[in-house]
């Protein structure tokens, strides 16, 4: 009979301490900040309500973790302010108060994406509530195709690939563009040119409340035939006046080995090589648009002579040995005598005014 009372008594007290402890709950769970950048401090906070401080048997907060890229279950941080997993150092745990458990990252890592979970281990039901951690990464480009040479009619590919936290959004920009040129981190181009030679820049874009950007950039190099173009095919100029010429044209080679200004007069073959000095003047500059084969050069034959008239030639050259060229003669001026003429006729006309005035005038006297 003793021993029956005292089992019943005992189930009592059992279910006393269960109600008394199941009437604790968990208000609510908040971190500050609630998505915290990588590298800055994290601290989570645990708020319970109906803590009963002189119960006899305290209340028992368990924190746990898992995170999305390396836990495949909740691993156990802390018992209240007691830390079981310090994550290398980084987390530390305690009990401000009856009612508040906080648990703090400092720094917090990428890899600390996930969820982390506060609840009471001494209950009959399970009392729990849940936070997702997202750590915000700045983008980075991870990888970027190395600058292409290609030859012309060839197919580019370009491949960019960035990171961070949100998935940043892949661009291509070409150089002097302002608008994308692909919305992917892969850009092709099935068949290239010379005019698709240039420097192509990948950014990685993420929107989180601020705009954050990272870019890297990739030239691409096209082999092609090279080509010249002169400004005009005739240039004429008075001689022996002391008044220059001048001679523009635009070569391209890439890579450019040779440019040379060569003369010749007449219907002769015989050309000769031109240099700059007390005669000519030569200024060569890479065109702003282009990549080192892109060339404007001007020649400018210092106070033409009789001798000076004949072809001038631009040649260019690349380092596969193949050239092109273009000419430019340069020709006496046919507008010297009209004008002259023009010149001689308003003179006549002046004189003959004159003189028909001041005969007027005599006759009036």
């Amino acid at each position: 009979m003793y021993l029956i009372y005292q089992l019943t008594l005992f189930i009592i007290l059992i279910k006393q301490f269960s109600c008394q402890q199941s009437s604790v709950q968990i208000q609510k769970i908040e971190a500050d900040p609630p998505n915290p950048n990588v590298g800055e401090g994290l601290k989570i906070r645990c708020f319970l309500i109906n803590v009963d401080p002189f119960a006899q048997y305290p209340t028992q907060l368990l924190w746990s973790i898992r995170r999305f890229s390396q836990d495949r279950d909740f691993r156990i941080l802390a018992f209240g302010g007691s830390v079981r997993d310090t994550l290398s150092g980084r987390v530390s745990a305690r009990k401000e108060s009856e009612e508040v458990y906080e648990i703090v990252f400092r720094p917090v890592q990428e890899s600390d994406s996930g969820v982390v979970r506060c609840e009471l281990a001494n209950t009959e039901a399970q009392v729990r509530l849940e936070h997702t951690i997202n750590v915000l990464v700045p983008p980075s480009i991870s990888y970027i195709t190395a600058d292409v040479q290609v030859r012309a009619g060839d197919p580019v590919t370009l491949e960019c690939r960035a990171q961070g936290n949100p998935p940043p959004l892949i661009m291509w920009i070409r150089q002097g563009q302002e608008y994308p040129t692909s919305y992917s981190g892969i850009y092709r181009i099935e068949s290239v040119s010379k005019d698709d030679r240039g420097l192509y820049k990948c950014v990685a874009e993420q929107q989180t409340g601020q705009k954050l950007t990272a870019e890297n950039y990739v030239n691409i190099f096209v082999d092609f035939d090279p080509t010249v173009i002169c400004d005009q095919i005739i240039v004429e100029q008075v001689p022996n006046i002391n008044a220059d010429a001048e001679i523009t044209c635009l070569g391209e080679a890439y890579p450019m080995n040779v440019l040379k200004w060569e003369f010749s007069q007449g219907n002769t073959n015989v050309r000769r090589a031109i240099t700059s000095g007390a005669k000519y003047r030569i200024d060569t500059n890479v065109a702003s648009d282009s990549i080192d084969s892109r060339y404007g050069s001007r020649l400018i034959i210092k106070n033409v002579e009789p001798s000076d008239f004949g072809i001038y030639t631009l040649i260019v050259m690349d380092e596969s040995k193949r050239q092109s060229s273009a000419w430019t003669e340069l020709r006496p001026s046919s507008f010297i005598r009209p004008f002259n003429k023009a010149i001689s006729i308003f003179h006549f006309c002046s004189y003959f005014f004159i003189f028909l005035c001041l005969t007027v005038d005599i006759f009036l006297q």
